[in-house]
């Protein structure tokens, strides 16, 4: 119930997206559904996955681990997910599919109506709460007529990516679409280690989408959709930071390769991920609200993910996880006309998430005076957790310039864990089996006004809670800490939006302030093997977000994005004593931009260039140097063709070969170096 406290208290992006498309839609301020058509166009500007989106969209920080998705951290405005077992900070919705954990989403896009990436809490407008922001994703619908279409792509590294959709009608009532994808390359980290050689990080991904339409009557769709996504990756994208020490000592730092793209290890290494998603929609229109139903089910199973994490032909040490996630999803909604001059959305929602999985860690220690020895750990766990929602959103046209929103949630939430730990190395032991079990209510309101000033300006603001449940992580033997409180935040935000009635010039530029209580954050217990997750006494985090688009000719545009913040830790006590207050909080960038632009001559050839930077990163609560990662920018043009049915382009991406990780790992004095220079050709068809 403190949320009633609470209240009370261009790069890639521009260069490829349509004048009239950039602003659309203020996202801010839960707009109508006819102005939703999606901020991003994302199979324009070639991102394939969320993770290809840093330094496009204000705001959206992604740090990928290179592990299809598995140890991924988003974040929105400062409200992130933990690795592992924490709730997600920004949610994902696919076609109104509620997904669970951020280490489950889907791997990759498939051709998209729209990708709408909704800022700020968005608990009273969704079925998934999604406390720092949702990402919402609808893909194509069926056609009136029998539609096909086919792209193909290749270039470095072998890289192939096919993608294939079929749509239309199969009588008067019935419809479908399909549509599904095949990518390959061979790897980039090229393996020294004579015993094992070659490159070993090669991907390997196939995914299939479809969805059969019935239509009884005019007041009447049921939709039938499955999903499947498989994934067979080699080795984790991983390397050594060059000059860095680890705590596995000197010897182990002298044996490791010094290269940006080189191991030296005796483990190829894999991870292997299947995903299967089936949902249930009904959609009735009631004549004075429409009535929705969608029931959802998907099953993910990661098995294994195995990593050398020593990085040298010794076996030293290692990891070894298997997990399983299954999330069972109800919503019911109503919602209104929305042509009224009120419109309302309301729901009833349930979601069920059940974890379970064993995570091996092998290593050596030491016992002064006495030898060394092995230990080989295996975590067992199964971590559940069950939420009921009643969540609610009201939007007035008090007159017709300024319009009014009113929502809330209110959600129980329960969860549990069950955990043990097995060493069966030179000291075999069991440890005592852990059991714990939580509850809570939440309650979470939202209040918006916009005015517009004139035909072309418009003037937002919103205030809103949100929260993340308490919860348990497995990877601890001490049953205190493997609890963690819930965390709240209050945010605050106000913007202009400008749209020039000849669609020459748009820009929207947004401001926020929020502050987080009880932070969720993952550290390590010091003198221990144990990885937990902890609560920040306060974040306090603020930051200023701009679009621009510029069109002063029918063929040139254009574009330009920046978002700036500061998210810092405003009182928090690490676990051996320190004060970090001040510090920056992980995996957060201090900023990104773009700047992109277009040239379309006649006869349908175009050109496009354009950048994307990403500030400073901290991957510690420390904010230790070695374990950032600097300001970078990444370059990428491509010259291409587009006639009426089909289309031809060529790329390049990372055109100057920029070296950067887009993940650190501070405990092995690792990470995950970004995607190198890549040139390829493209050919789309359609018919």
């Amino acid at each position: 119930m403190r949320g009633i406290k609470f209240c009370l208290n261009a790069a890639l992006l521009g260069s490829v997206i349509h004048a009239q498309d950039i602003l659309q839609p203020l996202v801010v301020t839960g707009q109508r559904e006819e102005e939703r058509e999606g901020n991003v166009e994302v199979e324009r500007i070639e991102a394939e996955r969320v993770s290809e989106l840093l330094g496009q969209v204000p705001s959206l920080s992604v740090v990928a681990t290179d592990s299809a998705g598995f140890g991924d951290t988003l974040a929105v405005r400062g409200t992130a997910n933990t690795l592992f077992f924490g709730g997600a900070g920004v949610a994902l919705v696919v076609d109104d599919v509620p997904f669970g954990d951020v280490y489950t989403y889907s791997t990759e896009f498939f051709d998209l109506e729209s990708f709408t990436l909704h800022r700020g809490p968005q608990g009273s407008r969704f079925a998934r709460n999604g406390p720092g922001g949702l990402i919402e994703l609808k893909t194509l619908g069926p056609t009136e007529t029998p539609e096909y279409g086919f792209s193909a792509e290749y270039g470095s590294f072998d890289s192939l990516n096919l993608r294939f959709r079929a749509s239309g009608p199969l009588d008067e009532r019935w419809a479908y679409t399909f549509q599904s994808y095949y990518k390959r390359r061979n790897g980039f980290i090229e393996n020294t280690n004579p015993a094992v050689g070659g490159f070993n990080d090669d991907r390997e991904q196939f995914g299939a989408l479809g969805s059969l339409y019935y239509t009884p009557s005019a007041d009447l769709e049921v939709r039938f959709r499955a999903l499947y996504e498989g994934t067979r990756d080699g080795s984790q994208r991983l390397t050594g930071l060059p000059g860095v020490a680890s705590d596995f000592g000197a010897f182990v730092d002298s044996s490791r390769a010094q290269d940006f793209f080189e191991v030296n290890s005796d483990l190829e290494g894999e991870t292997e991920i299947d995903r299967l998603q089936f949902s249930l929609h009904l959609d009735q229109d009631l004549g004075w609200a429409r009535l929705k139903s969608i029931t959802s089910y998907q099953t993910w199973e990661l098995s294994p993910n195995t990593v050398d994490l020593d990085l040298t032909a010794f076996p030293i040490t290692t990891s070894s996880i298997n997990q399983e996630q299954d999330v069972w999803g109800q919503e019911f909604r109503l919602e209104s006309d929305e042509s009224a001059d009120l419109r309302w959305r309301a729901g009833l929602a349930y979601l069920r998430r059940d974890s379970e999985g064993d995570a091996e860690r092998a290593f050596p220690f030491e016992i002064p005076g006495v030898g060394a020895f092995n230990s080989v750990q295996t975590t067992i766990f199964e971590i559940e957790e069950e939420s009921v929602a009643l969540f609610g959103n009201l939007e007035w046209d008090a007159s017709e310039r300024t319009r009014v929103e009113l929502g809330g949630r209110l959600e129980y939430v329960e969860n549990s864990v069950r955990r043990l730990q097995v060493d069966s190395g030179d000291f075999p032991s069991v440890s005592p089996t852990i059991r714990d079990q939580r509850n809570d209510f939440f309650f979470t309101p939202s209040l918006g006004l916009r005015y517009a000033v004139t035909d072309e300006a418009t003037l937002f603001a919103r205030t809103s809670t949100s929260f993340k449940p308490q919860g348990f992580t497995a990877f601890s033997n001490n049953a205190e800490q493997t609890r963690f409180d819930e965390e709240f935040a209050w945010e605050t935000e106000v913007g202009l939006r400008y749209e020039s009635a000849d669609d020459e010039l748009a820009f929207e530029l947004r401001g926020y302030y929020k502050r987080i209580d009880d932070y969720q954050l993952n550290t390590t217990v010091p003198n221990s093997t144990d990885f937990i997750i902890v609560n920040a006494d306060r974040v306090t985090a603020f930051g200023v977000e701009a679009e621009l688009l510029w069109k002063p000719v029918e063929a040139f545009s254009l574009q330009a994005t920046a978002g700036w913040n500061e998210i810092e830790f405003d009182d928090h006590t690490g676990l051996n004593g320190d004060d970090l207050s001040g510090n920056d909080v992980p995996f957060i960038p201090e900023f990104t931009a773009s700047l992109t632009a277009r040239y379309d001559f006649q006869r349908g050839f175009y050109l496009q260039a354009g950048v994307r930077a990403v500030g400073q990163t901290f991957f510690e609560e420390g904010n230790q140097s070695d374990f950032s990662q600097g300001s970078y920018e990444v370059w990428d043009a491509q010259l291409g063709y587009e006639a009426e049915n089909w289309n031809a382009a060529i790329f390049i991406r990372n055109a100057f070969d920029e070296e950067y990780f887009s993940f650190v790992n501070s405990q092995i004095a690792a990470g995950s170096p970004g995607d190198p220079q890549v040139l390829g050709v493209r050919l789309g068809l359609e018919f």
